[in-house]
């Protein structure tokens, strides 16, 4: 080979490795800059959460700065051998993974929040119900007929009037006007959602031997509940109360409905103390705007004001906040966790025939629902169904808590809580909330009480002149759950 040769093989070859080194600097800086990219995303997803104490969120952005920085001046800076560069290649690989990771789940997070955090209003349905076997099959068969009905607004009569023309007689009993219909005395009645459901219970195949014919949603007109008005600065003064209610029904969170399960949470964020107190579904209590005499839960159909005020009138106390749940919460989420497990005190077969053993059960979301309803099969009655549902609650916590639950369904978890209940603590207090807990880190105490009564029957204000089973509030039971709260809360 002549020397011509040669010189030129060198000047090609030594053009080649300039145009390889080029473009491994090029692709090095790509490298850098989607690195900074996916930093910034993920710096932002994260304050964005508004979670972190102010020092947490300093110390945050200082470490992202250097870190960033020392990488991407490793990656891009031209070293004496290599091995540096691929060193801060491989670190803003798996960096970027992890913040890609992280990023999800802080935005899944903050639009979790901001979607739940929404003040939603309360809507409830009425139906015009007639037999099964009956011949009129919409509203307008009905006109020139007699609809019986029981305690329905006058707005929600002139709204079913306009579509035809009908006259309405008003009864005494609710339950009156389901036998009358079921056999054939009466023609048609008109019943809430809430008043469907309890004739469904007290009327043996009531849905069997009716049908619907019209629906109407009625949103409910309420002003600021008593609870947000007592909200105010109340995380930060760090003592507050929290009313719990598991509401009897499915589907949409905003229908008005029978609260099923009823807990007051009393938070003391200075002690670190919670405190549970559970009220029995069936107290026979004063309705707080109708100053009368009804069952507990009854106090849900008329929506979460008046259950808040009648909680209130019982226990002395103000109520900050509250949240409801409904069966969809359950279902969905226990079933997102992959079941629960827990241990039951007696063996037993549930309303809905689910049968449950002694000790170990393994539950999905329907069955989970279905053991914490449960109380005809009990001689303690609805006191052994507010202990299964703190059973059910635990086990849920001690599922969420597990570490492999939490990187894998974290997202899914809070997919299936959206829309599924409903609450009037912001966002702001939420994260002041977290902010403080991670601030000191301190354990929590958590306390339960559960209210007792005595087993009777008498009317109630919901139902008419029929007589059902009730609760009458112990005495001594109440004045040691006000004792109980008052010294949570440091009074």
């Amino acid at each position: 080979m002549s020397e011509e040769r040669r010189t030129k093989k060198s000047d090609t070859n030594k053009l080649n490795s300039k145009k390889r080194s080029g473009a491994l600097d090029a692709i090095l800086k790509l490298m850098a800059f989607v690195y900074v990219v996916i930093t910034i995303i993920f710096y932002i997803s994260v304050i964005k959460m508004n979670l972190l104490p102010g020092m947490y969120v300093t110390i945050f952005t200082v470490a992202e700065i250097v870190l960033t920085f020392a990488i991407v001046i490793g990656l891009v800076k031209k070293h004496k051998k290599a091995t540096l560069n691929v060193i801060c290649l491989i670190a803003i690989l798996l960096i970027s993974i992890v913040y890609v990771y992280v990023s999800n789940y802080a935005f899944a997070t903050s639009n979790f929040l901001s979607n739940v955090f929404t003040k939603f209003s309360e809507t409830e349905e009425y139906y015009i119900v007639v037999k099964s076997d009956s011949k009129y099959q919409k509203v307008e068969d009905i006109k020139g007929q007699e609809v019986y009905l029981f305690q329905i607004e006058d707005d929600i009569k002139t709204e079913i009037a306009g579509k035809a023309s009908i006259t309405f007689k008003s009864t005494n009993g609710l339950t009156e006007i389901g036998d009358q219909l079921v056999n054939s005395k009466i023609q048609a009645i008109v019943v809430s959602s809430a008043q469907y459901s309890m004739l469904s219970e007290e009327i043996k195949d009531f849905q069997k031997k009716t049908k619907i014919i019209y629906t109407v949603t009625h949103k409910i007109e309420t002003k600021a509940t008593i609870a947000d008005q007592n909200s105010t600065a109340k995380v930060q003064n760090g003592v507050f109360n929290v009313y719990i209610s598991g509401i009897d029904t499915a589907g949409k969170i905003t229908n008005v409905s029978r609260s099923d399960a009823n807990i007051l949470a009393t938070v003391n964020t200075k002690t670190h103390e919670i405190l549970l107190t559970s009220i029995p579904r069936d107290y026979y209590v004063t309705l707080h705007s109708k100053r009368a005499k009804d069952k507990l839960t009854h106090s849900g159909i008329y929506g979460v004001n008046e259950t808040v005020t009648t909680i209130e009138d019982l226990l002395g106390i103000d109520i900050n906040y509250y949240v409801r749940v409904n069966f969809t919460t359950v279902i969905k989420l226990v079933d997102t966790l992959g079941g629960i497990d827990i241990n039951s005190d007696y063996t037993f077969t549930a309303w809905d025939g689910t049968y449950f053993q002694k000790g170990y059960n393994h539950l999905d979301g329907a069955k989970a629902l279905s053991f914490s309803r449960e109380r005809e099969s009990f001689v303690a009655g609805d006191n052994q169904r507010i202990k299964d549902q703190q059973i059910v609650i635990e086990a849920i916590i001690n599922r969420v808590m597990d570490s492999k639950t939490i990187l894998t369904k974290y997202t899914s978890i809070l997919n299936s809580l959206e829309g599924t209940f409903q609450t009037n603590i912001s966002q702001d207090e939420i994260s002041s909330l977290v902010r403080d807990q991670l601030s000191n880190m301190s354990s929590w105490t958590i306390k339960t009480y559960s209210l007792t009564g005595t087993n009777a029957t008498a009317t109630t204000y919901s139902m008419g002149s029929q007589r059902l089973y009730v609760m009458i509030p112990n005495s001594s039971s109440v004045q040691e759950a006000k004792s109980k709260i008052s010294q949570v809360m440091g009074k």
